[in-house]
């Protein structure tokens, strides 16, 4: 019986521990008050070295991400209290060294922008134009009294060319009419032979008087040319070989003579200034044109006359000879040194 319980004992024994790891699994342990107790305690353990850089990296990320989003162009850089020297800050700094470049990219491309537009948007005010001081421009020098004579010489020639290119013209424009209507105009010549003699310059060549007749003739009907010409008292000699007379022998002159007077400091001296005005008012009414062979002022009044019937007066001269009152009365002043190669 004994044997019986015993086996029992051991078989209930042996087999309930065999029922107990059916399942294969060992039996929880049953766990008593003091576990319990020191599971229900708070985790006091200190975290890890690899939570806390963690930890630390996350927290700078989230503080650079909110600086810059509040200031892209400001670089955040920490202390260097925060800067530590050991390993976990070592590899924080490597970590954050990408983001710190991209950031400093970022600044430098907001910079170039705002650069870019201040020089687009400002406009340089323009510049003042440079004040220049007022020049003084020298006054020419005085031309001497040379220059004067010349160019004064210059002005009575041109104004010469002036007065035949104008005579000329309302010459030609008389013939022209005349031609038209059958008629020349009637011309009468009154030649002073001292005057023109003495005009001429003592070493020229005497101008051809013949020739002097045809230039003045040209175009026109001569009525009669007339020389007046003072001779030599003296009976011996011939006064067709006189100095005065001579020269208008040959051709078609009307020659008036009268003797010279001789004055007491010996001076001789030949005047037809009366007989000359006489003639010439006397002819006037048979002509159109009174042509005077003489500059001599003494002629003046009877010029007046003879234009106030009229007639075209032409005054003929050399320039040495002729006064400033004739050139000014004459409707036409022919200087003869300017025809002096045609009378030749």
């Amino acid at each position: 019986m004994t044997s019986d319980s015993s086996s029992n004992g051991r078989g209930s024994g042996r087999g309930g521990r065999s029922s107990s790891i059916i399942a294969g699994r060992r039996p929880a342990r049953p766990k008593d008050d003091g576990a319990e107790a020191k599971d229900a305690k708070p985790d006091t353990k200190a975290p890890s070295r690899t939570s806390r850089r963690s930890t630390a990296k996350s927290d700078a990320r989230t503080d650079r991400t909110t600086e810059e989003r509040k200031a892209p162009a400001r670089r955040r850089r920490r202390p260097a209290t925060d800067r530590t020297s050991t390993p976990a800050a070592e590899a924080d700094r490597q970590d954050e060294t990408p983001e710190l470049d991209t950031a400093e990219e970022a600044e430098q491309e907001v910079r170039a922008e705002q650069t870019a537009a201040a020089t687009t948007t400002t406009v340089a005010p323009p510049a003042p134009a440079p004040t220049r001081a007022p020049s003084v421009t020298p006054a020419p020098p005085l031309p001497s009294d040379d220059e004067l004579r010349n160019v004064r010489a210059l002005i009575e020639e041109q104004r010469g060319t002036l007065a035949e290119l104008k005579a000329g013209m309302l010459a030609l424009e008389q013939q022209v009419q005349q031609s038209q209507a059958g008629i020349l105009p009637r011309l009468g010549i009154f030649v002073d032979v001292p005057n023109l003699l003495y005009g001429q310059e003592p070493d020229e060549k005497p101008i051809n008087v013949g020739k002097l007749l045809d230039y003045l003739g040209r175009g026109r009907q001569l009525i009669r040319a007339t020389a007046y010409s003072p001779v030599s008292d003296d009976p011996g000699e011939p006064v067709e070989q006189q100095k005065f007379v001579a020269p208008f022998v040959p051709y078609e002159y009307r020659i008036v003579t009268k003797p010279l007077k001789r004055f007491a400091d010996g001076s001789i001296k030949g005047n037809f200034d009366v007989e000359m005005a006489i003639d010439m008012i006397t002819m006037a009414d048979r002509l159109d044109v009174l042509c005077i062979v003489s500059g001599d002022a003494d002629f003046a009044r009877a010029v007046e006359t003879v234009q106030a019937r009229g007639l075209r007066v032409e005054v003929v001269a050399f320039i040495r000879s002729t006064s400033l009152e004739m050139r000014a009365l004459a409707d036409h002043y022919v200087e003869l040194s300017r025809i002096i190669d045609q009378l030749r």
